[in-house]
């Protein structure tokens, strides 16, 4: 069965992962204006552009480059009721011509940080009483592959369904927080988070952010999808109350366990557990726990 997905929903994803001629397509269809309509409003206020530009725009045909059609693309940001630069921000470096466009293309690293090698991770989670997560404070080292890179896309599953409050997403070091969407079916928090500084080629960069829950998840556990071995990864949970048992665990990218996948994690007299991989991957790494029976404090997401 097809799933249509309303267009408001698929706009929010669109204008964090793009491409630029989805955005504006069904920015368009969500404000519910005709080309046409659209470049009257744009002539009064001084920016004309035809209609044939604006349908090879979001047909992918064309893409704004020229300084009076940046100009007149800001204004179109404004009609259709978008943030600014939401859409100038989906187009990334102008497109050199000439003789020199195919290499100066194929060095150029895509927007949404697939030029980044991610070699180290730190994650601290907070665990609440009743055993849900309260918040997660993670810190990567990434380096550039190629080209010059700006920012890096964090998905995250958050474990909660969909239509429940979201966790609250705050840079820390290194970074800011960009545009935020989240993925039509609930459950996955997508993000920007744009660098600082953008990065060379063969450049390392290390960012800090948080995630802050308004309630304990339901579930009692945290792992990382690793899609390409990383060279480092550490988890540590901090318990409020020490959990009944507490395991760590690995699995393969066909979600079969590792040889000694699977091991009790012993705590610190400060109720702390800590997991330590190196060289790991691709697939999953993490660790569970279960709540004592006596755990106080609400597990819902309300």
């Amino acid at each position: 069965m097809l799933t249509i997905y309303p267009p408001r929903e698929e706009l929010a994803d669109l204008l964090v992962t793009g491409p630029f001629a989805d955005a504006l397509r069904v920015a368009i269809q969500v404000r519910g204006l005709s080309l046409e309509r659209l470049q009257h409003r744009l002539k009064v206020r001084g920016a004309p552009i035809s209609v044939t530009a604006l349908s090879y725009w979001q047909s992918g045909r064309r893409r704004p480059e020229r300084p009076e059609s940046m100009r007149a693309l800001a204004h179109l940001e404004d009609v259709l009721g978008l943030p600014e630069a939401a859409l100038s921000r989906l187009l990334g470096p102008p497109r050199p011509r000439g003789r020199s466009r195919r290499r100066e293309e194929s060095a150029r690293t895509p927007w949404d940080g697939s030029g980044l090698e991610l070699t180290a991770q730190h994650d601290r989670v907070d665990v609440a009483p009743c055993g849900g997560v309260r918040g997660v404070r993670s810190r990567q080292v990434m380096r550039a592959k190629a080209g010059s890179v700006d920012r890096w896309i964090l998905c995250h599953e958050t474990g909660t369904a969909q239509g429940t409050p979201q966790p609250a997403l705050s840079a820390v070091r290194s970074c800011r927080v960009g545009r935020v969407a989240r993925e039509r079916t609930g459950g996955v928090l997508v993000a920007e988070l744009v660098f600082d500084e953008p990065i060379s080629a063969g450049e390392s960069i290390a960012i800090e952010y948080e995630l802050i829950y308004p309630h304990p998840t339901v579930e009692h556990t945290h792992f990382r999808r690793f899609s390409e071995p990383v060279h480092d990864y550490v988890l540590e949970i901090e318990f409020t109350a020490e959990p009944a048992s507490c395991e760590q665990f690995a699995s393969g990218p066909a979600g079969a366990e590792l040889c000694g996948g699977v091991r009790p994690a012993a705590l610190d007299d400060r109720g702390r557990a800590h997991a330590a991989a190196t060289d790991f991957g691709p697939g999953l790494y993490g660790m569970r726990w279960t709540a004592a029976a006596n755990a106080s404090g609400s597990s819902s997401h309300g």
